[in-house]
């Protein structure tokens, strides 16, 4: 797609997200977002998804597979797999397996398969990966590993809570390092929560991180009640201004162009408030270990439970309505950073993502549509 496509993708894009969010509609489902446990290793500081009690049951198999052929589906490009630690499922394997096997009749457009890990379970890690990184590239499906990487060396450790954390995620990479010159559609980058601890390091993990050529998401905590459950944890995570000047500055940095959300981030981190497109409940959703449905993962507005609707009741119910008609103007979204929901909001809302290209300039703008996969969503 050339210069110009591109510009009126956007415009009829930027139109039609405004005819939706009149009356709240959705469009298709493009991405959605499965937390397929909620059971962790890690006892992190930022978080507290582990507190849930390990008698909790997530959702066997059997109901994902319903999720996952839902007609709804049909048009997602990319499917993300998160937790908790998603690879302490005994069924990781055959999930990931079912999801090759019905991507060319029910998701024929499915280009991206993501899943986030700690990359402590060395063994595990590789052994799945090396099992199906072949059949998604048949598929023509990238497998992208997000690896939380919080700090180069003891500090990980300790944000994490668990003591040879950091090895063992070296141990991981490096088996996966071999992978990716093996197989090209595996594609692998580090996921930073930045919190005070780490606030005066981030420039190690980006150095880490050119070095190993893997793409990064460098982006402070979130405090919600929903998705991390971590509201009792806010002034535990509050930086302090040195902190803040810190981070201030790393974003500043003329090298950190690794996407589009830093420029956000640097609003936000100077005002207070963050300014950006988001297209929660349009064309993406959330699903919990337990089956409940969310428009937005941060925000505890449920539209119901897989196990007793369908995808497609959920998805187009009046509860999800009233929230779309909201997006952009519930008080959360005033402070929220999830740096995930970017590309996938950017090409749906149009007129933000034109406004930057076009002060970008065409070189730099194609350098931004490569490192965040835009070229999925346009």
């Amino acid at each position: 797609m050339n210069t110009t496509q591109r510009a009126w993708k956007l415009i009829r894009n930027g139109i039609r997200y405004r005819r939706l969010k009149s009356g709240g509609k959705p469009y298709r489902l493009e991405a959605i977002s499965l937390e397929i446990t909620h059971r962790c290793i890690c006892k992190c500081c930022m978080c507290n998804i582990w507190k849930i009690p390990a008698n909790v049951a997530d959702l066997e198999l059997s109901n994902w597979l319903t999720l996952l052929s839902s007609p709804e589906l049909r048009h997602i490009r990319e499917l993300d797999l998160t937790g908790g630690e998603p690879f302490l499922r005994k069924d990781l394997g055959e999930l990931l397996q079912l999801i090759r096997d019905l991507q060319p009749t029910h998701f024929p457009g499915l280009r991206t398969l993501a899943i986030t890990t700690n990359g402590i379970l060395t063994d595990r890690v590789l052994e799945i990966t090396r099992r199906i990184i072949g059949q998604l590239q048949d598929r023509g499906i990238d497998l992208v590993l997000a690896c939380g990487m919080d700090a180069v060396g003891e500090i990980h450790d300790r944000i994490r809570n668990f003591q040879g954390a950091w090895e063992s995620l070296q141990k991981t990479l490096d088996g996966l390092y071999h992978l990716r010159t093996i197989h090209p559609n595996l594609v692998l980058g580090i996921k930073t929560t930045v919190v005070p601890q780490n606030a005066h390091v981030l420039t190690q993990i980006a150095e880490y991180a050119e070095r190993n050529k893997l793409f990064t998401i460098i982006s402070p905590c979130i405090i919600t009640p929903n998705r991390f459950g971590n509201a009792d944890r806010e002034i535990d995570l509050k930086f302090s201004s040195e902190e803040l000047d810190s981070i201030i500055r790393f974003y500043e940095k003329p090298g950190v162009t690794w996407n589009g959300h830093r420029q956000a981030l640097l609003g936000y981190l100077k005002s207070g408030r963050i300014s950006k497109p988001c297209s929660a409940g349009y064309n993406t959703l959330f699903v919990r270990h337990n089956g409940e449905v969310f428009c937005c993962p941060v925000l505890p507005v449920p539209l119901g439970n897989i196990k007793e609707q369908t995808l497609t009741e959920l998805f187009r119910n009046t509860t999800a309505d009233r929230f779309r008609k909201m997006v952009g103007d519930h008080p959360e979204c005033g402070t929220c950073t999830e740096p995930g929901m970017e590309r996938i909001a950017w090409p749906f809302e149009g007129f933000a993502l034109l406004r930057l290209m076009t002060e970008m300039g065409k070189s730099d703008s194609d350098e931004l549509v490569l490192q965040m996969g835009l070229d999925k969503y346009l």
